[in-house]
């Protein structure tokens, strides 16, 4: 495969064999121009290597290990191998469930589901890599069962307003958080925090200019949000057809054409809403089913012709063909251990 013509993802997975098979470590996975797709042999990064995301400014791979003591490390690519860029380190923060590199590659935010944080990693490989900053949350939504605390659930750099905006499915907000302030501090004000409807249970989110879209995992709803107002404007049902079974939706993504993925874990499917930034409106255009189930994460080719789909549950991932951003069909499935995280190169 030419490497002008490959879209090159590294796979996070589980290794607890909590749901789908237990992985032995992390892979990487090229795929094609005509879909096709080469899985390369696990490499073993340490336990519950769950999330990955590689910096597009320094192409380190950094990595959450979700584990009641949180870990982060951060590692070299060169080519099919991977090895020790920094030391690794602690949380401080229970379950660990995304990181975020800062647009220099000189920060890891990690968002800690089980310990209510958000925690700031320096990137260097001789920076120390216990978090540098922890920043704790309060508060709780009306779900007795899912939101009796915070659970901060990604971090998604804002570079247009200087600071970091945090999904917490808990307490039914957008953390925002202000980076100005690095390396010698990270900021949080409760009154700067977005609200969004309550239950709704925001787990990630993708920026739109001025508006961010967010997949609401507990009441399956998107929300626009008016970044410059701090608002919520509009919530709309990710797919009325389906019949909720208390798994919700899961990732989001954007693509060029304004189309918005999202992973349905209660269809096991592949979700396009069609994004029309001038009424600022989303309108449910397609479901394609995975043929796996338990979709934790997705992402989609540099060309955006196909989209991928982790299926953690059934130890697969789905490559599903896109039309204009939509998706139209699996045209192919791979075999891999608990696919938790899709995390692409460039």
């Amino acid at each position: 495969m030419s490497a002008t013509q490959t879209t090159r993802f590294w796979v996070g997975a589980s290794t607890r064999g909590e749901l789908g098979s237990p992985a032995r470590g992390i892979r990487c996975l090229d795929v094609a121009a005509d879909g096709s797709a080469t899985l390369g042999d696990p490499i073993d990064v340490g336990p519950n290597p769950m999330y990955l995301a590689v910096s597009r400014a320094t192409r380190v791979l950094g990595i959450v290990h979700e584990l009641a003591d949180g870990r982060v490390s951060t590692w070299t690519l060169d080519g099919d191998a991977v090895t020790p860029f920094g030391a690794a380190g602690s949380t401080g923060a229970g379950d660990p469930c995304f990181l975020a590199f800062d647009e220099a590659g000189s920060w890891i935010f990690a968002a800690n589901y089980s310990g209510g944080r958000l925690t700031a990693h320096p990137v260097a490989p001789d920076a120390p890599a216990d978090a540098v900053f922890s920043i704790a949350f309060t508060g709780s939504g009306p779900n007795r069962e899912r939101q009796s605390s915070p659970h901060p659930h990604q971090a998604v750099i804002d570079a247009a307003r200087d600071r970091l905006l945090v999904p917490d499915l808990g307490a039914d907000r957008i953390r925002v958080l202000g980076l100005a302030g690095l390396p010698d501090r990270l900021t949080h004000d409760d009154a700067d925090d977005i609200a969004v409807h309550a239950g709704a249970g925001p787990r990630h989110l993708v920026i739109a200019g001025e508006v961010a879209i967010v997949a609401n995992e507990l009441d399956r709803t998107a929300s626009l949000v008016d970044l410059a107002e701090s608002r919520e404007i509009a919530w709309v049902p990710v797919d009325q057809a389906v019949a909720a079974r208390g798994l919700g939706v899961s990732a989001i993504r954007l693509t060029r054409s304004g189309t918005v993925l999202i992973g349905d874990r209660d269809a096991d499917a592949l979700v396009a809403l069609r994004y029309d930034p001038d009424a600022r409106s989303l309108e449910h255009v397609a479901s394609v089913t995975t043929g796996g189930r338990h979709p934790r994460d997705l992402h989609v080719t540099h060309d955006e012709r196909f989209a991928l789909v982790a299926d953690q549950a059934s130890d697969s991932i789905a490559i599903v063909a896109l039309e204009d951003g939509v998706p139209v069909e699996v045209v192919e499935t791979l075999g891999t251990p608990a696919p938790a995280c899709l995390a692409r190169v460039g």
